[in-house]
């Protein structure tokens, strides 16, 4: 799930990148010139044919510490681009599936059933941090 996961915020970095490079006039954006441009545009249009590829070399090359990064970029880009509004109808949806899913099991405390949740190999590592917020401030 965890692949899964990196796999589709890398996706969603390159998506919002596209949208900044078509949108921006190169003046507007700091430290690119026109050369990597070329080159950003080149590897978005070959992108769809190596990402899994990438996706592996960067996670076993640099592991949790790029998966971080992109979930940053992916943020900052958002925000970037006005998506921003986008990042918290996600927020929001993440908290109502982690409710839903404390709401289906019964005949436990509040902390049991986030730990029975945490259990669970299906989450994300956001509604993960999500529950384990839950639990601390039980």
């Amino acid at each position: 799930m965890e692949d899964e996961s990196f796999k589709k915020d890398l996706d969603e970095l390159f998506r919002l990148f596209n949208i900044l490079i078509k949108d921006k006039s190169i003046d507007d954006v700091p430290g690119v010139n026109t050369a990597m441009l070329k080159q950003f545009e080149f590897f978005f249009s070959n992108y769809d044919s190596m990402k899994d590829q990438l996706m592996y070399q960067l996670e076993g090359q640099y592991g949790d510490s790029v998966k971080e990064m992109v979930r940053t970029l992916v943020k900052q880009l958002r925000e970037e681009v006005g998506e921003d509004e986008f990042l918290a109808i996600e927020d929001e949806v993440e908290e109502a599936v982690i409710e839903q899913e404390l709401e289906k099991i019964t005949g436990k405390t509040e902390r049991e059933k986030i730990d029975e949740l945490l259990k669970s190999d299906k989450l994300s590592e956001d509604q993960i941090n999500e529950l384990l917020d839950k639990r601390s401030n039980l």
